[in-house]
């Protein structure tokens, strides 16, 4: 019977880890980032947002900026930051093909972490300029939930 009972939370926990991905490929259709030129606020018509202060803002999903970072000449490193989301996708596959090493368990706290300080950065950092990014914020909240939720569930009920 404990073997069932042990059975049975791994499966819940495959399906709350898959659940929580899911969940982040919606956030990450969501603008995370925003893209500013200068406007007057009568020019500035849907989709865009006036931003305030004669600038006129694009609001830009993860997978767009991404899309535009990876052209010639742009910023590695910017590419590389808009990857970070993508490392709980890899995390949960490990976690969920691999035989619970404790290893795999550590990366995939560290890639919501990233993905949890970097959605919250984005969201709070452009949140207070007015603009609201609900997919970064989406993210960070999910990246937070799923931190707590695998810590908790760890002290309670280790593998």
């Amino acid at each position: 019977m404990h073997q069932s009972r042990i059975s049975r939370i791994r499966k819940l926990k495959a399906v709350v880890r898959l659940a929580a991905l899911v969940v982040l490929l919606v956030a990450m259709m969501g603008p995370w980032i925003i893209d500013s030129h200068p406007a007057t606020k009568e020019n500035c018509t849907a989709p865009l947002v006036y931003h305030g202060n004669g600038l006129c803002a694009c609001l830009i999903s993860l997978p767009a900026a991404f899309l535009q970072l990876v052209k010639p000449g742009q910023s590695t490193i910017l590419a590389l930051i808009c990857l970070l989301p993508t490392l709980p996708f890899f995390s949960t596959a490990f976690l969920i093909l691999g035989k619970g090493q404790r290893s795999l368990w550590i990366f995939h706290l560290v890639a919501w972490g990233l993905t949890s300080a970097l959605s919250l950065l984005l969201f709070f950092g452009i949140w207070l300029d007015r603009v609201f990014l609900w997919g970064a914020g989406l993210g960070g909240l999910l990246s937070v939930a799923m931190l707590t939720g695998e810590l908790l569930a760890a002290k309670f009920h280790p593998d």
